[in-house]
């Protein structure tokens, strides 16, 4: 490190301290009293112990207490002259002092090169779940479902209605490779006992839950690319549409492009395949696209749009809606809001219709759906709750509602092309420690259009749902 030290100059400036004004020297008189307590004088006395400060001892310097910034600054200019044998301990001390008296050591004429950097020993970890390169998450839950189908009417035999306990967990990592590139994976493993559908071999070749169940399953692999405001993920991705009434965190099979507006909005679109999980032995094709404007830190309008490429795909064969006859067919358009009320109340509201060619007379194509909330709920927080409350009217073929591909826990009206579904619900959420929660809904819903259906409810539905994450 190389100095100018004019003594000429110091002499000068110190006989003429007291006619100088604070103002000529930024925010701070360098003839101004420093405070006996003040940090500077411990960190001085160091550098004077160590000898980085020639010419005196620890006597010398504590008869000059008390002094002014200028005084303190000479002894950091001349441990600065020997910084050659500062440790890294003492660099730590002499940089933290060069800052706090910089205008002093410009007056001075004292022009330090940049502060060499103190190299820090890099901390020893056995953390593996963050090793500094691959940042590992994971999930637990414990459901116990009544009625988990929700579609069967009251009047049926006890058999009909469907009960089950869930076991679901999930391992994910993420990865930054490079600076704009990141990788997110998800590996889930997910098992039902107690399942009572109401079909007498449950094992049956057409259970709709086969392949998803007492099996490991890929539930995320995707590659993102960022540039600026721009990102393209590629692969198996969880996506969001909307306020979540025609798809919300469910995989889907494919490319998507997003472009950052600012102001909490955005705009994306791509391709994918919607049964990238559950539905093994199918694929359904669509494109998808999605708008979020920001009214303000508390307000967000969304628009929302998805589209089956094909008609004559169908999923399943064993519901009442005999999909093999009425094939999957969506074009789907969802208006949203998002507003925050208050502190604890917040209004989520979105309504959706399908205007895919095809449908038969009769199809019920509209539906819409509002949740009120109370509390204020926080992941991380031990002891802090919310409270919500549904109300719902989906049209028969207006979302598919056995798929669950929405963000409502109502599997009911036999999926698309059935009988649909209105009704409420209530449910509370409630932190039993740190990344540990209790979820209790329930729901009480009936066919869209009683004449289309034949009958006028169907069973009430209960979720209980444990979880756990880290």
């Amino acid at each position: 490190m190389s100095y100018i030290l004019n003594k000429k100059l110091l002499c000068s400036l110190a006989i003429a301290g007291t006619m100088i004004n604070s103002t000529a020297f930024a925010s701070e008189n360098p003839f101004a009293t420093v405070p006996k307590d003040y940090w500077a004088y411990t960190a001085v006395e160091h550098l004077v112990e160590t000898g980085l400060v020639d010419g005196y001892n620890l006597t010398d310097f504590h008869d000059k207490k008390v002094v002014a910034r200028y005084d303190l600054a000479q002894f950091v200019a001349r441990a600065m002259a020997n910084e050659n044998r500062a440790t890294a301990e003492d660099k730590v001390i002499l940089n933290k002092l060069q800052q706090e008296y910089s205008n002093e050591l410009k007056i001075m004429m004292v022009m330090p090169a940049e502060p060499a950097p103190v190299k820090e020993e890099p901390q020893a970890t056995n953390n593996f779940f963050d090793n500094g390169k691959i940042k590992w998450f994971g999930d637990a839950r414990i459901r116990y479902q009544t009625n988990y189908k929700a579609d069967t009417p009251k009047g049926y035999t006890a058999k009909d209605r469907s009960n089950r306990i869930q076991e679901r967990l999930r391992l994910g990592f993420y990865a930054e490779p490079d600076e704009n590139l990141s990788v997110l994976g998800r590996v889930k493993l997910e098992n039902t006992t107690n399942d009572d559908n109401g079909y007498a071999n449950n094992d049956d070749a057409n259970n709709n839950d086969e392949g998803a169940h007492g099996s490991a399953n890929l539930d995320l692999l995707a590659l993102t690319w960022k540039q600026m405001d721009t990102s393209v993920s590629l692969g198996r991705q969880n996506l969001n549409i909307g306020q979540g009434l025609i798809w919300w965190d469910n995989p889907v099979d494919g490319i998507m492009v997003t472009q950052d507006l600012g102001n909490n909005s955005l705009i994306s679109a791509g391709w994918g395949n919607l049964t990238a999980e559950n539905w093994q032995k199918h694929s359904m094709n669509a494109f998808i696209a999605n708008a979020q404007i920001g009214v303000d830190d508390n307000t967000k309008f969304t628009l929302g749009y998805l589209k089956t490429n094909s008609n004559e795909n169908t999923l399943w064969n064993n519901h009442k809606n005999q999909w093999n006859e009425n094939p999957y067919m969506l074009e789907q358009i969802a208006y949203g809001i998002n507003t925050q009320l208050s502190d604890k109340w917040n209004l989520t509201a979105e309504a959706v219709t399908n205007r895919a060619s095809g449908l038969p007379d009769g199809a019920q194509k509209n539906g819409w759906w509002t949740r009120l909330t109370y509390g204020n709920l926080k992941w991380d927080t031990k002891d802090t709750w919310k409270v919500y409350a549904d109300y719902m009217s989906l049209g028969n073929y207006s979302v598919d509602s056995t798929g669950w591909a929405h963000i409502l826990n109502t599997p009911g009206g036999d999926g698309l092309g059935g009988n649909g579904e209105k009704g409420y619900g209530l449910g509370i959420s409630y932190m039993l420690a740190d990344n540990t929660n209790l979820e209790f809904n329930w729901y009480k819903l009936r066919p869209y259009d009683s004449n289309y259906s034949g009958f006028s409810d169907y069973y009430d539905m209960y979720n209980l749902a444990l979880n756990y994450s880290f």
